[in-house]
């Protein structure tokens, strides 16, 4: 695999995994609404879950992978230390 198959891969991975976890936080958006949106929750994250597996089987799947999760661990992590740090720094 090239290397500019494998950045494509790598940038699609990351992509998706945004998508995804914005696919996930819909849950915690629309959770006053959610007797009426719950369907379009579930299809968001079938839909992007599944745009996932298809670009993980059509992609050079290692590339992919390591945008996908890169991104979720960074993102987790930087959610985590930026709770943190407004924890400490905005006490009352």
């Amino acid at each position: 695999m090239t290397v500019i198959a494998a950045a494509i891969s790598f940038s699609l991975g990351v992509y998706l995994s945004a998508r995804a976890i914005a696919a996930l936080y819909r849950v915690l958006d629309l959770w006053y609404a959610f007797g009426r949106e719950w369907l379009r929750v579930v299809r968001g994250i079938l839909g992007w879950g599944g745009a996932t597996a298809v670009a993980a089987l059509l992609t050079d799947r290692v590339a992919f992978l390591w945008g996908f999760v890169g991104y979720a661990v960074v993102f987790v992590t930087l959610t985590f230390v930026s709770q943190l740090w407004f924890s400490f720094h905005f006490r009352e």
